[in-house]
């Protein structure tokens, strides 16, 4: 079942952790759907440094985290990566999880996951709950096990940087890196 937009208009924390065994599903130009199991996400919100509207700065580049819970936020990282996020919450502040991973040869970082799966700027501001070119469906199968951890790549973001906010399915050998005890 396609996640409805109820889905991410909920607590982003607990949005975001239900996202793990959970389907991203992208069709592509020949109509084909690609479903991958999502393995391993980041939550971002605008009150902590990591994230990209910190403080509630609303840019050209970040202004789909802005947006009704239920879109895609594609931005491009270093000049060459799209990154896919899924924006969370109502319209005005934002949230968004960064899906970092997908148990899919070829998709354990969130560079190679959008390369392989062909998401770019295009998608971006995308809504995910029609189900035309990307969506998310629901785990049609018991909750995973979860491991929490602290964000990747986000040093810049002082005390920020050490949150608990990665979360991966425990035991799946897709994630981008082991959780650090």
């Amino acid at each position: 079942m396609i996640l409805t937009r109820e889905f991410y208009l909920q607590n982003p924390m607990d949005a975001t952790r239900q996202l793990l065994g959970a389907y991203l599903c992208r069709r592509d130009a020949a109509g084909n759907v690609i479903r991958a199991r999502i393995a391993e996400v980041e939550l971002y919100l605008e009150t902590e440094q990591g994230c990209h509207a910190f403080g509630g700065k609303c840019t050209p580049r970040n202004d789909a985290m802005f947006m009704d819970g239920g879109h895609a936020y594609v931005y491009l990282c270093y000049g060459m990566h799209n990154m896919l996020n899924i924006v969370f919450g109502r319209a005005g502040v934002a949230a968004a999880a960064l899906v970092r991973a997908v148990e899919m040869d070829g998709c354990n970082g969130p560079g190679k996951l959008c390369r392989t799966l062909g998401i770019t700027r295009a998608d971006n501001k995308l809504d995910l709950t029609r189900g035309d070119k990307m969506w998310i469906e629901s785990n049609d199968g018991p909750p995973p096990q979860i491991a929490a951890g602290v964000r990747i790549g986000i040093d810049y973001a002082g005390a920020d940087a050490k949150l608990p906010w990665r979360f991966v399915i425990a035991d799946s050998p897709y994630i981008s890196r082991p959780i650090e005890s």
